[in-house]
Formats: C-alpha cells, structure tokens, sequence
C-alpha cells in the first residue's frame, strides 16, 4: 500500500479512537437516581442543578431523574418546595438516590423579590409574611380569604367591618399609610392585580345611616375561594413592596393559585357540615313598675303602666329572636389535577351555601378554577389561569341608621321585652311606639341584596432565549384581567311603619357596578456566574387600566308590592360614576448572592398615573437590601457553633412606595343646578388640587433571623421605621374666596414598630410530632407633621367620642367631652360638661398569637390558634343606644349603691360624657382549633383495592372561645372598618358568629 495512504489510515484510526474515548467519556458522566420521602415516596418535580451553573433537570412522576454532565466531581444540589434542599457531591458515582426531609422550617420555600424572579426564604432580606394553604384552610373551613389571615401575620391589623355573611374586613399592614386614600392592601391573584373595592349599594343612604362608608358592604377580595389557594406572600411595608411602585403604600399580598404537578391524575373531594351560633349574646334588662316608673317621665308612665300590665307576665326575648339562630353551613369541593412533564393542569369547582344568624340572611358561592401549564417547546412554558366566581349575599339590616329605624341592634335597643312585634293572625305588623319602625317586619320584608359576577384571567409566558453553563437569559411576560358585575338591591316595603308616614312610601335602590382592571408586564431577567456568585437582573415595564362604572337608581313612592323603580311615583339617578385610570412603569433590579453567605439586592421602579396632578411625570421608588448568612460562613461552620446556629442572618432593607390620590381629586366637579328656570351646572366649593402628588411613604428595616438546632428553633426578628410623608388634607380655606376646601399633601406620618416570630419543633418522634410557633407584634403611630389646624373627625362627635389629628398625637387618639367634676369624681351640675379629653387610642398595645400543630400515630392531627389583642379602645355606641332605651342587662341595677341605677349612669344627664363609651377592646381568642384522623394507607389498600389514596375526616371550630370584659357582640367589631382612620366605632353590628364544623376529604 502507498505509504502516503497508510499514513491517512492511521490518522482516521486515531481519530475514531479519540471520538469513541469522548462518547465513552460523556457516557460515563451521566447521572441518575431516585428521590423520595422519608417513608419512600417518589417526589416529582424536583431541581436537580448542579451547583453554580445553570444546568440542571427536573425529577419525573416517579421520582427519577437523568442529568448528562460536562465534568466530574461536581455537586448536585436538591430543592423541592416543602423539603430542606440537600447537596451530594457526584464523584465518579452515575447512580445517585436521594432522600429529602420535610422543611418544617420553610426555609426552602420561595418567595417572590421582585416582578419577575423569586428567593429561598433562608436568603431574604426581608420580614416577609408567608401562609401556606395548610395554614390558611388546613384547621377549619373559613368563609372569606381575608377571615383566614386573622392571627397568621405579624404585623397586621384586622378589623371586621360587620358580622354579616360574605365577609368585610379591614386589614392594615404596619399601621397606617393614609388619612384618606388607600387603607387596604394591594392584592395580586397569579399576577393580575385584583378588585378588592367595597361597592356601594346605598344602603346607608335608604336607611339614613349617611355616606356609603356604612354601606355594610364586603370588600370584593372575599369572592375568592380559599380553598385554591396554595399560599400567600404579604409584603408588610415599602422596604419588600417598593417594586409594586404608587400602588404599594398599604403593603402588597400576592396570591398563588394551586397548579398541577406530573403524574397519575388526582381527584379530591371534600365536604364540609356545618353550623354558626352568636359568639355571645348580650342579655336583656327585665322590666317592673318600679323600673317603668324610674324610666320614663311622669306623662308616659300610665300609658307604658297599661301595657305592662296587659302583657299579663309575658315577655319576648328579642336579642334571641333576632341574633340568637342557629344558622346551617355547607362547603363542597371538588378538585382534579395531574398532568405529564409537558402539560399539568388543576381544575376545581366548589359551592358555599352559609346562612346567617339573623333571619333571611345567607352568602352562596359558586367558583370554577381551571390552571394549565404547557411547555410549548423545551425553552418556553405558558401558564394560564381562569377563575369564575358567582357570589350571592343578603346581609340583612344592622349598623348605623339614622330615623328611619331600618336597623335592627338600633330599633331592638329601645323596646321593652313586655311589648309584642310579631304580626297577629292576618299579617299585620303592629307598630313599634318606642322608635321608628317595627325590627320584625324590617327583617322579614325588607331586601338587601348583593350579587356578584366576577372573572378572573391570568397567563405568564416564559422564554429561554439564551442558555449556557453559566448564564441564563430569560423573558417573562404576565398580566391578566379582572372582571367584576355588582348587583345591588336595598328595598323597603311601602306598609312599613317609617314608610306610611312618608309623602312617599317605599323606597328601592338598584345598583349597578362594573369593575374592570387589566394588567400586563414585560421583563428580561438573566442569570449569570461570576466565581461563587450568582448575579440576577431584571428589567422591565409595565401598564395597568383599571375601569369603574356605577350608577345606582333609587325610586320612592312605590306602588303596593312593587320594587320595580318604574313603579315608583319619585325616580331619580341616585348616583354615577365612570372612571378610568392608567398607570406606566419600568423597573430595574439587581441580586447578587455570594455562595448562599451574602445576599444583596438594588432596584429602583418609575410610575406615573392619571390620577397625580401630572399625569406625565414619573415618580421614582429605590430599595435596596442586604443579608449576611453567618452561619454559612467557615469559622462557624467548622466550628462548634455549627451544631448550635444552622442559620445566623443580620439583615437590613431600605424602599420607598406611593399611595395614588382619589379619583377626581384633581378637579373640581360640577353639580347640577336650576337657573332661573334653566338647567345648568355650577362650581362646588370642593375644590380640586392639579398639583396633588402622590403619597410616599419611605421605611428603614432591621431585621436578625436565628436558626438553631438545624432549625428546630427559629426565631425572627424585625424593627422598622416607616415614614409616610405628602399625606393628602383637606385644607380649609377662608369663606371668601369662594370654595371651602382644596386637597393639599402637608400631612406627614410615622409608624414604627416591632414584630417577632418564634417557632419550634420541640418533639419530633416518629409516633408523636409537635410544631409551634409565638408571634409579637406592635406599631406606634404619631403625625409628625399636619399642615392645617387641628381638628377631630370621625365617629359621631366629641359627645359621644371621636378622633384627633393633631400634630404630636396618633390619629388613632379618640377624645371627647366628660361631665364636669369635683375632686371625688362626682358630676358637679347637671348638664355641664367640660372640653374635648384625651379618652383613649383605637391602636392596640401589641398583638400576640400562638399556633401548636400535633401530629399523633401519624394518624391524628390536632391544630390551635390563639390569639391576643392587648389594649385597642372601642367607642361601644351600641351599649349607649341599651342604656338610652333601658334595655342593657344591668341597667336596673346600682353597682355603687348611689341610688342611681346604672343604665341611667352611663346614659344621660349629667352622666353622659364619651367617657362612658370609650372601652378597652382586649380580648383573648382561640381563633381556630380542629382534631382530623388520615385513614392508614395500608388499610384503604386493603379496603378500596387501592383505588382511593387518601380519607381525612376531622371536626373544627372557629372562634369558640372569646375572653374579653368589653361590652360588645365583638371587640373587633368596626362600623367604619372601610376608612383609613376611624375604625372602632361599634354601633349595633351584625354580630360575630362561632362556627362549628364536621369534614370529610377522599382522595382517589
């Protein structure tokens, strides 16, 4: 052979040498293995990522997994959400299994840091509230989402606005952002920012009650079904919400939405039996002919002598009649959810029937789910979500009314127990001689009524757009739309005894609003490696447009048995509105994380909104923050520290957000008006500001983060100082120039506080395990700074007690007049009282709450939660109202043996200070307790030939137990719930109820 061929030959056979060594070489470098639990059970979807790169795979269905890799000797690391992460070095081993422990701790689970990306727990910089769906739903069945935070959250202040059924309550986040914009937190459903206004219905305007803020209306967060919830994020301050820009003032809670995961399809079923009582009923005064005698002045007696005696003993207890039902529950739920690696999906329907304790009182809930993820291609993943939510509430006739005794605490107050109201044999309602209007035919014939249709649609798109060992570069698109039709209707009959004295009798009102809010975001987030630090950014926009539409229509003078609003002699629009607001931002961001020891993150987002004085200018919000793993670091590792603190983290953290001015706060409106025969428009003397800014608050966080024990123990603590400055007044102007106010941003406010979170697993045997967890919390509130005179507001008065702003105090200090007196306290003259006092502060000293989780048999779980409010002052107007009618259960009685009975005492002349009403609102509640049993797999093998996986049953109760020497249906209770400031004010609510459940869940 030609030497120049043999050449050839032997070069091609070395290179197929070397490109069979290199095959042989890259097969060698493959691994796989199996994860599961610690009892044995395969756990899909977990990261396998070989650490400080970017590759990785994820586990199957059955726990496998296959990762090829470039190099030997590398570390795989292990995360899955609910397990504690673990790292295995490969070595020259192509089999590797895994077995990962349960995260009691949390610390493994991820938390949302910016628009786009997400952080372990163990690396936040941040005091971020987190619930799980276990924590939220896993005791007992609670009917609204906003009910199921109560005593979860560091940090939060919550008041019910009513007991009605359909939920309405007031939740503050690190005390008060405002004086009179945003009181409530910004609310994010899988991305979509979310309805969670209070519509009006005109209740409190047919029942004279006054301005909408006491509708009695549910904040719209309530349509939600808690049981698709997988957990809740709550952003307490701007320091961890600064990225949600001029809507984040009062906090941000982000809402995950339960998914699909790879496997053998699952189908959930549960049912949840029920029933609510009263958590307490107050009691009556019973009544005599001397009581009578000592009531009512000389000319009634006769009158009310007679029908005493006619009663002939007879007595109707109207407290029970009217608040003491029992009142029937029942949730049913099914679930199905499954899926391939490419395509997992989660489809869930449910149905709430709960019916009030008052009569003809009840909230139904229907709600559809379906939440699909389809990877399109190996690099891009679509995940789409859609909600259908119908929601049908009447919720009766209670709070604040005003003459027209549409209000059954109100009327029930001043009728004695020997006076009959029920109807005689042919229907007739005798009329009511001691108020307004008769509270049993109120509730039997009147209608308020709210229905709601609602839509919620969210995606999020993710694209891998480039990908190396080191880097990752990634676009992620998300928004959505949430759709909201109010139906309202409040009607009362025209034979009521308030309507007949009326030139127009019968009275209804229909509403109707539509909310619409759409939302999309665009972000690049790349990933990259420099050494052992892995670096994060982000940058992106985002527009918001959120559309409102109402217009309520009222018709009086109704013809006999009609509601229709043409069937009424007086038909006007009651009120309407159409309002849209769009909002513009861009945000960049940028983490940096040095081998899970230091943690930093900068940002800074831009926002401009129609609804600021210029609509065209952005308004910048930075943060920044830093975390220090100690820990983590050599010289605790490889000492003996290192079996006492699994985790030693100082952190600090720095933001700024915004709270956008009221719609119309701008201009200045025009009201109709007759001229000279003409009709015409003319200038209010409410004037508009077109240089309004928006209200920024700026907040400092320290926080130190304590693991011991390998995070047995965990202890939580965190100080902040949130500033909150160009707080929208009205500023008060002279008569002279012609309009009354203009909204002015003088006011400044301070909050800072404290909050701590002790957890531990003191027991943790394989037949007996025990969780707990101690939260802390306090918020000290002062205006810094008002701008304009001082002045009160809120409530109903310095009479009966009311709020001060004033530069120096909180705005949340409640004073009022008291009688004047001598050095023995006793009332120096009838009638005279002196100035307005400092009675009391509606902030509570702290708050503390403590939650036990015991797992017994593996079989028996046993879940508390305790709750405690220390200090909080009420303006109990309810206990005014007994004492004015002679009602209040020790009203007859003299307590201090000065002749003077007590109701007479506390109610009038010269007794009658706001003083008397002004009452500490402490209490102590077990919130939730439950005892479930989970059938042993081993036997519903044996039972059921393995077709179903899972049977729990378990009995629950919310609120059974409430310690408090306030004289109220409920402490918590707030007629005005719905404002900035101004909560507290109990004045004849619909009461709180205790609710008691039997469950049953199937698994198949």
């Amino acid at each position: 052979m030609h030497k120049t061929t043999l050449q050839l030959v032997a070069k091609l056979a070395i290179c197929a040498n070397l490109w069979l060594l290199s095959v042989a070489a890259f097969a060698q470098n493959k691994v796989s293995g199996t994860i599961k639990t610690e009892n044995g059970s395969p756990i899909p979807g977990v990261n396998v990522v070989v650490k400080g790169t970017t590759t990785g795979t994820t586990s199957g269905t059955d726990g496998t997994y296959t990762l090829s890799l470039r190099q030997t000797n590398v570390t795989l690391v292990f995360s899955s959400i609910g397990f504690q992460a673990k790292e295995v070095a490969v070595g020259n081993s192509s089999l590797v299994d895994v077995t990962l422990v349960e995260d009691v701790s949390n610390l493994q689970e991820v938390v949302v840091t910016g628009l786009a990306t997400s952080i372990k727990r163990s690396n936040l910089a941040n005091a971020i509230g987190t619930i799980s769906a276990k924590e939220l739903m896993g005791t007992t069945q609670i009917q609204t989402v906003d009910n199921a935070f109560y005593g979860k959250l560091a940090g939060v202040n919550m008041n019910t606005n009513g007991g009605a059924p359909g939920g309405g309550v007031s939740i503050q986040l690190r005390g008060v952002s405002s004086l009179v914009g945003a009181s409530q937190p910004l609310y994010i459903i899988d991305g979509v920012y979310a309805n969670n206004s209070v519509n009006r219905s005109g209740r409190a305007s047919v029942t004279g009650a006054g301005a909408e803020t006491q509708d009695d209306a549910a904040n719209r967060i309530s349509d939600l079904n808690p049981n698709d919830i997988e957990n809740v994020e709550v952003l307490k301050g701007p320091s961890a919400a600064a990225i949600y820009g001029t809507r984040a003032n009062a906090g941000v809670i982000i809402i995950t939405t339960k998914r699909g995961s790879a496997g053998k399809t699952k189908v959930s079923f549960a049912q949840d039996y029920g029933f609510a009582t009263p958590q307490k009923l107050l009691g009556v005064d019973s009544w005599s002919e001397a009581k009578i005698n000592t009531f009512f002045a000389a000319a009634r007696r006769p009158v009310e002598l007679e029908r005493f005696r006619a009663a002939n003993g007879q007595t109707w207890d109207y407290e029970k009649y009217f608040y003491g039902n029992t009142a029937p529950l029942s949730n049913t739920r099914l679930g199905i959810s499954g899926g391939t690696d490419k395509t997992k999906f989660f489809i869930s329907g449910s149905y709430t029937d709960e019916k009030g304790i008052i009569r003809r009182t009840g909230f139904k809930r229907y709600s559809f789910r379906t939440n699909i993820d389809h990877k399109l291609t190996q690099d891009i993943t679509l995940s789409v979500g859609s909600n259908y939510i119908n929601s049908n509430t009447d919720r009766g006739f209670t709070g604040n009314q005003n003459n027209s005794g549409a209000s059954i605490g109100y009327n029930m107050s001043y009728v004695p127990n020997y006076f009959n109201l029920f109807a005689d044999e042919s229907g007739r309602y005798p009329d009511n001689p001691y108020f307004s209007e008769n509270p049993v035919a109120v509730t039997e014939r009147g209608v308020n009524n709210t229905n709601v249709n609602r839509f919620i649609q969210s995606f999020n798109l993710t694209a891998n757009l480039y990908k190396s060992e080191k880097s990752l570069l990634k676009f992620v698109g998300q928004g959505g739309v949430d759709y909201t039709q109010n139906t309202t209707q409040v009607y009362l009959p025209e034979d009521l005894q308030y309507q007949r004295g009326q030139g127009n009798p019968g009275d209804a009102l229909w509403g109707k609003t539509e909310n619409v809010n759409m939302n999309i975001q665009a972000a690049l987030v790349y990933n990259w490696n420099i050494g052992k630090v892995n670096l994060t950014s982000q940058t992106g926009a985002v527009r918001l447009k959120f559309r409102e539409d109402r217009l309520l229509n009222r018709s009086r003078g109704l013809a006999g048995g009609q509601n229709n609003l043409r069937q009424g002699t007086v038909q006007e629009i009651f009120d309407q509105r159409f309002q849209t607001v769009n909002d513009v931002g861009a945000f960049i961001q940028q983490e940096a994380n040095w081998d899970d020891k230091i943690i930093a993150t900068a940002g800074v987002r831009w926002d401009k909104s129609t609804l600021i004085g210029n609509a065209n200018k952005f308004w910048a919000f930075p943060k920044a923050s830093l975390a220090i793993n100690l820990a983590n670091f050599d010289f605790i590792r490889s000492s003996n520290l290192a079996s006492i603190f699994s985790q030693i983290k100082p952190r600090v953290a720095y933001g700024e957000t915004a709270g956008v001015p009221g719609f119309g706060t701008t201009f200045t409106p025009l009201n109709s008006a007759n001229i000279g025969g003409l009709l015409g428009s003319v200038v209010t003397t409410a004037a508009g500001n077109a240089d309004i800014e928006p209200e920024r608050a700026g907040e400092l966080e320290f926080g130190l983060d304590l693991g011991l024990f390998n995070n047995r123990i965990q202890l939580e603590a965190t100080y902040y100082d949130k500033q909150t400055r160009s707080n929208i007044q009205n500023l008060q102007l002279s008569p002279s120039v012609g309009i009354s106010t203009i909204p002015s941003n003088l006011a400044q406010l301070q909050n800072r506080g404290l909050e701590f979170s002790l957890g531990a697993s003191p027991v943790q045997k394989e037949n007996f395990r025990w969780f707990s967890r101690l939260m802390w919390w306090k918020n000290d509130l002062l205006m810094t700074r008002l701008g304009i005179p001082a002045y009160n507001l809120g409530a109903f008065g310095v009479s009966l007690g009311t709020f001060l702003y004033q530069e120096g105090f909180s705005p949340t200090t409640i004073v009022g007049t008291r009688p004047a007196r001598d050095a023995n306290d006793t009332p120096l003259a009838e009638g005279v009282r002196t100035g307005a006092f400092i009675l009391g502060d509606n902030q509570p000293d702290f708050q503390m709450s403590w939650m036990n989780e015991f797992t017994v048999f593996k079989s028996f779980d046993v879940n508390m939660l305790w709750h405690w409010k220390k200090g909080g002052d009420n303006i109990n107007l309810s206990q005014f109202l007994m004492d004015s009618g002679g009602t209040t259960p020790d009203w007859d009685d003299d307590d201090n043996a000065d002749g003077v009975p007590n109701g007479r005492q506390r109610g009038l002349a010269p007794y009658n200070g706001a003083d008397r009403w002004v009452q500490d609102a402490s209490y102590v509640r077990l919130r939730e307790v439950a005892v479930y049993y989970s059938v042993p797999t081993g036997s519903l093998g044996k039972w059921f030939n393995n077709k179903i996986s899972r049977v729990r049953l378990g009995v629950s109760a919310q609120n059974p137990l409430t310690f408090s020497n306030y004289f109220g249906y409920d402490p918590e209770t707030s007629t005005f719930g719905v404002q900035a400031v101004g909560s507290g004010v109990d004045i004849a609510p619909y009461p709180t109820q205790r609710r008691f459940f039997g469950h049953l869940v199937v698994e198949f």
